[in-house]
């Protein structure tokens, strides 16, 4: 059966959950790249889809994998921008079209779903360099989803998306410290300072703490014997609360302060310090009486890169999580205090590239996440979560880590192994661009009584399944690129449903 909506404490009352029906919309958009004139119709009918617990469940994987895709558009666009900040003006854009589906088995009506989605992503830039120390870039971004009828997670989501608030991707301006005191000053310093301020993407580590397009201020510095970075961040003011369980999360309002500090004077490697606070101020809507909902944490790292013997590359970090979280009151009435949180991380990589024809890289990955027995419902919420009295061994991370496309699970009570291999298979023919990736994971939970992301793992046991994803990747010209995505996934003993699930997904962008 479909998990219900939670109960009013104050009453007791089961709250209904409200659809809508938004009619039918066309639009008519018309794109010139490069002397291509490109005209897009969108046509939009919202289907009327309760939004539900069981939906919410389902959507998580489609959050991490979400960031997979973001990641990849902000490598190609910050490699563009960077360029760009060597001009005095220059302006561009990309455009965007994906088509996904992939299986979106409920086991607890024991039906198959499959959802299928067309999207269309449309940026457009422009930066301005003044003396090469003061840089202003800006970014805007439209997007349309098209869900097939029924396929979508909730009924707000089958529509052009473009407002202030989501609409402005980025908007940053950024000051060269240490050449503004040259030129305006006539005053040396030996490090290479930037500060930036505004609307960016900042990541810290290996991306798995923090990695967010986010407000706020970062200072970067770059010597001879050390690199270092420190900022402050508030997130977006539309992102959801990472915890369902909060009533108004549809919203959140977090703030994040961070250092990292690298040591380059070793040859072979870069070993490097962070720390990472994050403090919740998200609130409630409406107040709950009963209950207390902030998560505050706090991340402390250690890592490194760098190369072993020739051709043969490694990283490593490791994540000690502490802070304070709240535990569903056992006692209606009573609101209980909050407990530590004592949490771990580590991911470690190998990679080896072969210097032969097609160039082929072997990988093997390990990463984990500690997990908490007492969590059998929700890795991230408060109601399901962590027990009164006990402290909270669940890792939470507001960053990124690749586990696959399929069942794309958080790091949270899970362990996992990928090997990998990577290879141009036309660079016989003299052709580099087409590279072709494929992986193959093992996971398992940390913790064989607590739950992982994907609820559908609904048996205490600790073998969730292995998944085989691969990536073929054509870069058809300097401004057109082409990929496709297939990634299965084979359930373990800790479902119930041993049914494999299937994700495809295909992407065009175009830069101009």
């Amino acid at each position: 059966m479909m998990l219900p909506a939670r109960p009013n404490r104050s009453d007791g009352v089961w709250q209904p959950v409200k659809s809508s029906v938004v009619p039918v919309t066309i639009m008519v958009r018309i794109y010139s790249i490069k002397g291509f004139f490109i005209i897009s119709i969108l046509l939009t009918y919202i289907h009327s889809v309760p939004v539900d617990a069981q939906n919410i469940a389902l959507e998580e994987a489609q959050k991490v994998r979400q960031q997979k895709l973001e990641k990849e558009v902000a490598h190609v666009l910050e490699a563009r921008r960077e360029l760009s900040q060597r001009l005095l003006w220059d302006w561009g854009g990309s455009e965007r079209f994906m088509f996904l589906t992939y299986d979106d088995i409920d086991n607890a009506s024991v039906s198959d779903k499959r959802r299928t989605q067309k999207s269309n992503n449309f940026y457009l830039w422009g930066n301005l360099n003044l003396d090469d120390i003061h840089s202003f870039y800006v970014r805007f971004r439209g997007q349309h989803i098209d869900w097939n009828q029924g396929d979508e997670y909730r009924s707000t989501e089958n529509q052009f998306k473009w407002n202030l608030e989501e609409g402005f991707d980025q908007g940053i301006y950024t000051i060269t410290i240490d050449k503004a005191l040259r030129k305006y000053f006539k005053y040396e310093i030996p490090v290479q300072m930037e500060l930036k301020a505004g609307r960016f993407r900042s990541s810290i580590g290996r991306q798995i703490a923090y990695a967010k397009n986010a407000n706020g201020i970062e200072l970067n510095g770059r010597s001879k014997w050390v690199d270092f970075k420190f900022f402050g961040f508030k997130n977006l003011i539309d992102e959801e609360n990472i915890d369902f369980s909060v009533p108004g999360f549809r919203d959140s309002r977090r703030f994040f302060y961070g250092t990292e500090v690298k040591y380059k004077r070793l040859k072979r490697h870069v070993p490097y310090l962070f720390a990472l606070m994050q403090e919740d101020h998200s609130g409630e809507s409406p107040e709950d009486p009963d209950q207390d909902y902030e998560y505050n944490s706090r991340y402390y790292g250690i890592g490194s890169r760098g190369q072993i013997i020739k051709n043969l590359y490694y990283e490593i970090e490791g994540i000690r999580q502490e802070g304070k979280s709240y535990p569903e009151a056992a006692t209606v009435g009573i609101e209980p205090d909050n407990e530590q949180i004592e949490a771990w991380a580590l991911d470690a990589s190998l990679s080896y590239n072969y210097n032969i024809i097609t160039h082929p890289t072997f990988s093997a990955q390990y990463a984990f996440g500690s997990g908490d027995p007492d969590r059998t419902d929700r890795v991230t919420n408060t109601i399901g979560g962590n027990e009164e009295g006990s402290t909270d061994r669940n890792f939470l991370n507001f960053g990124y880590i690749d586990t696959g496309l399929s069942l794309a699970p958080r790091i949270s009570n899970l362990r996992m192994l990928k090997l990998g291999c990577s290879l141009y298979p036309l660079e016989h023919m003299q052709n580099k661009n087409v590279n072709v990736e494929v992986n193959y994971f093992l996971f398992r939970k940390d913790e064989k009584e607590g739950a992982i992301s994907d609820t559908r793992a609904d048996r205490r046991i600790r073998n969730i399944g292995k998944e085989f994803d691969v990536n073929i990747t054509w870069k058809i010209f300097s401004d057109l690129s082409a990929s496709i995505d297939y990634g299965r996934f084979y359930p373990g003993n800790a479902y119930s449903d041993k049914d494999a699930r299937d994700f495809v997904m295909a992407t065009i962008m175009f830069q101009f």
